[in-house]
């Protein structure tokens, strides 16, 4: 048999591996759709006239192929929202600059004259200094929040909740048993101690 030429649409897999590529793609369009309408692996090969494995392989690839690419989809997904979001960042700092710039207003007061002279309409310039506006700040501090949460930077955390290693905790089983014999002997010795009469006590003999 001749061997399938570089860029043959033979060699491609399938039955004996030496299926045409369209006739490979065109079964596992099949096997995807049954297996979507419910067909079991089993139906599907006795459909197909495939074995059952082949049936598994074919479902496992386009399984792959289609999860690599919704995860590619969705870190596309994260990488636009981020650019979104950083505009809007930058764009609340430029902002929040901007309400910390000096004010200036006109002003127009009127002239006291002397007597027997007209009033004056005099125009004065005043600078306000602002200390700006925290209302953008609030803004960039929930895009930063936004931008977490795109990047999962925000997933809560397990907590234990166990009590710290205790001293007996790294024992073995007869260490342990060593350390409660010890210390029924010496609650043995205490209750020994306790029942010894105290001076004074004990009977009185009859003169």
């Amino acid at each position: 048999m001749t061997p399938a030429r570089p860029g043959s649409d033979h060699g491609r897999g399938g039955q004996g591996g030496r299926e045409p590529r369209a006739t490979v793609q065109a079964r596992a369009l099949r096997v995807l759709e049954r297996s979507v309408a419910g067909l079991s692996q089993r139906e599907i090969a006795a459909e197909e006239g495939i074995s059952q494995s082949a049936v598994s392989k074919i479902l496992q690839r386009l399984e792959a192929r289609v999860l690599e690419e919704l995860v590619g989809r969705v870190e596309q997904q994260k990488v636009r929202q981020t650019l979104c979001l950083d505009h809007l960042y930058r764009e609340s700092l430029r902002a929040w600059e901007a309400s910390k710039a000096d004010a200036t207003r006109r002003v127009q007061k009127k002239t006291q004259p002397g007597v027997g002279a007209p009033s004056a309409t005099v125009a004065q310039f005043v600078v306000d200094t602002q200390h700006g506006d925290p209302r953008y700040l609030e803004v960039a501090r929930k895009v930063l929040a936004d931008q977490r949460r795109v990047w999962g930077l925000d997933a809560p955390q397990k907590l234990d909740v166990r009590a710290t290693e205790g001293p007996f905790d790294a024992m073995s089983d007869e260490a342990l048993a060593e350390v409660l014999a010890h210390q029924r002997q010496l609650l043995a010795s205490l209750d020994a101690a306790t029942d010894v009469p105290s001076e004074g006590d004990g009977e009185v003999e009859d003169d």
